[in-house]
């Protein structure tokens, strides 16, 4: 599944562009909301059929761009030589994993 993330995680820069994280501080909330669903949505979605589950904790949660972006902020703080697109797969490999509460 990691190999499968990684590879969907580059994937998914080449289509949506990855930003620096200097540049994904620069962005504004609204472009920082539409690249992160872009990016992420396809992935999630991807994750769910190779999990073969029921569940896409990203896509079928309204508001889960809101943590994915303050994950992605902590993330490029911490790591300013990398992307936003790594950090965004870091968020999205916790969410995967995190345990269900159904």
């Amino acid at each position: 599944m990691v190999m499968a993330l990684s590879a969907q995680t580059g994937f998914g820069a080449s289509l949506f562009g990855d930003h620096s994280c200097a540049s994904w501080h620069k962005l504004g909330y609204a472009e920082k909301r539409t690249w992160t669903n872009a990016f992420l949505a396809p992935l999630s979605l991807t994750l769910k059929g190779l999990q073969k589950s029921k569940e896409d904790k990203y896509n079928d949660d309204p508001k889960a761009h809101e943590a994915a972006i303050i994950g992605i902020d902590d993330f490029c703080l911490n790591h300013p030589d990398l992307g936003a697109a790594d950090g965004a797969g870091r968020y999205l490999k916790k969410l995967i994993e995190m345990p269900s509460n159904s």
